[in-house]
């Protein structure tokens, strides 16, 4: 099995591509978006990849409906087919953010999964692990020994993810982020983001033994009480991210929100 990761520099995102006996899925693909426009050059040169390499592109996962930059879920399902894949709990999101928002209709997906949930892929299975707290639609999914987080962690010097949005909990992320930590400490953890100097590769994979040792907000021992303090404190300082009235309604309906 074959990871490739793919990093959008304006929103620090970081889109992966899994290969293995000659298929392909996609992990939290990203539309470019400026002043009011959506382009496709990042996730086509995604699609370039996979092109080049021979590969059969079969599926979409999405680890969270995100705020901060606009998923290209639907654009890949158009250009090639493959299926689309996120959590049940989205139509719970999509009840937090309905009347915010001025939202419709929920957007449609080929599979909501769950933590019972596993899918076939190449020679391998993915497992879905649950890990609701950034929002309740958080989940993480498992490949062999490689796991795909979203916002859940970042790299050991970030932290985690903020749990300040409808919905979040600083509690139920500690208790996800225990779940994660009781997989093997050999686990190969993939960031959804990371926010580099300009001109410096992102931290795109880290040993789970490194977060449990080294994440600057929760290590192996940090207790609940720890935890939801410094998060708690830290989301009170935070701005809300600058494409949030963009990015949830287009994640949660596919469709840019109407201009008033």
């Amino acid at each position: 099995m074959k990871v490739q990761p793919f990093f959008h520099v304006e929103t620090g995102s970081l889109t992966y591509v899994v290969s293995d006996s000659g298929f392909a899925l996609i992990v939290d693909p990203v539309l470019d978006y400026r002043d009011g426009e959506i382009s496709y050059t990042h996730v086509d040169s995604v699609l370039n990849y996979i092109k080049r390499k021979g590969l059969d592109l079969r599926l979409v996962l999405e680890t969270h409906i995100h705020a901060d930059h606009l998923s290209a879920s639907q654009y890949v399902k158009d250009i090639t087919g493959a299926k689309s894949v996120i959590s049940a709990k989205i139509k719970e999101v999509f009840d937090q953010w309905k009347a915010k928002l001025n939202l419709k209709n929920v957007a449609h997906f080929d599979f909501f999964v769950d933590g019972h949930s596993q899918i076939p892929f190449g020679s391998k299975m993915i497992e879905v692990i649950e890990t609701p707290g950034h929002t309740p639609a958080c989940i993480t999914y498992k490949i062999g020994d490689h796991i795909f987080v979203g916002d859940t962690l970042f790299a050991p010097d970030k932290g985690t993810s903020r749990a300040d949005f409808p919905g979040g909990s600083a509690e139920d992320l500690f208790h996800s982020i225990k779940k994660l930590y009781q997989l093997p400490s050999e686990t190969n953890v993939y960031l959804c983001h990371d926010y580099p100097p300009l001109g410096t590769a992102p931290t795109t994979c880290i040993k789970l033994d490194w977060q449990k040792r080294m994440n600057v907000m929760i290590k192996q021992n940090t207790s609940l009480k720890e935890y939801v303090f410094t998060r708690d404190r830290r989301d009170s300082s935070l701005m809300e991210p600058k494409l949030l009235n963009i990015a949830i309604p287009f994640n949660l309906t596919f469709l840019l929100p109407t201009k008033c």
